[in-house]
């Protein structure tokens, strides 16, 4: 029988590193989902984001999406702006409050990187690298 040690540890820990992260996101009161959307929004928004692209991107229904982008415009994370020269189409637009949630969850995960590699030394954290590296590279 084969022994699937390296697949059982990395499987381990990216469900333990997903349960840090799935209470970050309880903590804020926000799905990953709507955290991917504003994150992707304040990624595009300088050319002007529309409802069409966002839905090509996710590989959703435009209908899933106007439910997505209602949701975090009622939170105050985005808003729709109608352009003067378009009056058909509604430019996404990312708010504060999404920008500032945004860096607080992609600190979290620098925070929940820095705890997987505590334990290592940096001479471990840089072999651990190069041999994922290799490993991701052979595959």
């Amino acid at each position: 029988m084969v022994k699937l040690e390296v697949s059982h540890l990395m499987r381990s820990i990216m469900i333990k590193s997903q349960w840090a992260m799935e209470a970050k996101f309880k903590e804020l009161d926000i799905t990953q989902q709507q955290a991917r959307a504003i994150s992707y929004i304040i990624d595009h928004e300088s050319h002007g984001l529309i409802q069409k692209e966002m839905a090509d991107a996710f590989q959703r229904r435009s209908a899933s999406i106007t439910s997505l982008l209602q949701g975090l415009e009622s939170r105050g994370y985005i808003e729709r702006r109608i352009p003067k020269e378009n009056e058909r189409q509604k430019m996404i637009y990312s708010l504060p409050k999404g920008r500032a949630i945004v860096a607080e969850i992609n600190q979290a995960f620098i925070d929940s990187e820095k705890d997987l590699l505590a334990a290592l030394t940096a001479d471990e954290q840089a072999q651990l690298i190069r041999l994922l590296t290799k490993i991701d590279h052979a595959i």
